[in-house]
């Protein structure tokens, strides 16, 4: 048995690919493992999307500051960013199965 509980790793590492504004561009993510329900209670705690990204993200490959006034930034700059980073978060932690 290799699935065991509390062995997930902490952190993930992802690329997501952003398209729009006339590029295809790659950036380099490292996520927090947190859990959906700890993503939850953060929500209903009333935490904004933008101030979510730090505490999801450990680090990321921009020059955009890790901070809620950066990923505000990152955002007004190239719309969509934010939800691209939490939509790449939820890719980042979930298992598929692979045909064998």
């Amino acid at each position: 048995m290799s699935l065991k509980k509390g062995q997930s790793p902490s952190e993930l590492p992802y690329v997501l690919t952003l398209v729009g504004q006339g590029s295809s561009d790659k950036l380099k993510l490292t996520y927090h493992n947190r859990k959906t329900g700890e993503l939850k209670k953060k929500s209903e705690d009333g935490v904004t999307i933008a101030g979510l990204i730090p505490w999801l993200v450990k680090e990321w490959d921009t020059d955009f500051s890790l901070t809620e006034d950066g990923v505000v930034e990152f955002d007004e700059e190239y719309p969509g960013v934010v939800q691209a980073v939490l939509e790449g978060w939820h890719l980042a932690r979930r298992k598929e199965a692979e045909k064998n």
